[in-house]
């Protein structure tokens, strides 16, 4: 990119949602997500202090309405992976036995958590894609869990299967890492080597806010300065060859640390922080 880009100033802002008051009623409960989007449903606020989970109001998870009937087994595939890595951090569970059912928990887990499922995967109404967790291995995932699917706010896959090709998955998937000036970074995810970096685009816009447009991201810094000042050169003397642009896929881009962000808009402003 060139050297004439000039940087905008940038002005700080934020605030917090104030706590729920008691007397506002709960809200319908999501199905496959595809009537709601993340937050919605019948998530509360409120976080466990053991798995950083947000569960359903306790309303929600009694017995007021009739159950679902279980899905027919003509609607269960079998046959598919039995391991999974969580590519973002957040999930979606339906702790039931029954991939229909509509109490949904968020939780958060570390990227590149291992997720031991059963092999058995359901479509939902709206193309979400649930495989059922092994219990015995997996106890706190117990259930059904959200492999990708629309209506959750999340762009991408939630979780990555296993390459039953490559048992040790060292080829299917990278984790990448964004800093923003210094570390620690404000992004981590994994994503197939087979994605290219516009989907790492649009997975890490959607998840800090930031614009598109503005966005780049370096695999190394500029130089020092020729002057003996042991400064750094400002981010417009990245070498080319550092700069990875969106037609690459991962594999290709051939990461090796954690990637720089290079932000021609207002950072303070547009950045809200993953979710």
């Amino acid at each position: 990119f060139g050297r004439g880009c000039a940087r905008r100033n940038h002005t700080a802002s934020g605030g917090q949602h104030g706590p729920q008051p008691d007397r506002q009623p709960a809200m319908a409960p999501l199905d496959d997500g595809s009537d709601g989007s993340e937050g919605q449903g019948d998530m509360s606020p409120e976080h466990s202090a053991a798995a950083d989970e947000v569960e359903a109001p306790r309303a929600a998870m009694e017995p007021a309405q009739p159950a679902v009937a279980p899905a027919p087994s003509a609607d269960i595939n079998t046959g598919g992976p039995q391991r999974y890595f969580v590519s973002q951090g957040p999930i979606f569970l339906k702790r039931s036995k029954d991939p229909t059912g509509r109490v949904i928990v968020r939780c958060k887990r570390d990227v590149g958590a291992a997720i031991m499922c059963t092999g058995r995967s359901w479509r939902g109404p709206s193309g979400g894609i649930w495989a059922e967790v092994d219990g015995a291995r997996c106890p706190d995932e117990a259930g059904w869990i959200l492999v990708e699917g629309p209506g959750f706010g999340v762009a991408g896959a939630l979780l990555i299967p296993l390459d039953t090709n490559d048992p040790d998955n060292t080829s299917a998937f990278q984790s990448i890492k964004v800093r923003w000036c210094k570390d620690p970074p404000i992004f981590e995810c994994m994503m197939p080597c087979t994605a290219t970096i516009r989907d790492l685009l649009t997975v890490f816009c959607a998840k800090t806010g930031l614009e598109p447009k503005e966005t780049i991201f370096t695999k190394a810094l500029p130089g020092k300065a020729p002057n003996g000042s042991n400064m750094r050169l400002p981010m417009d003397y990245t070498s080319s060859k550092d700069v990875l642009h969106n037609e690459m896929t991962i594999k290709e881009a051939n990461i090796q640390d954690t990637l720089n962000l290079v932000y021609l808009g207002h950072f303070d402003e547009d950045f809200r922080g993953p979710r």
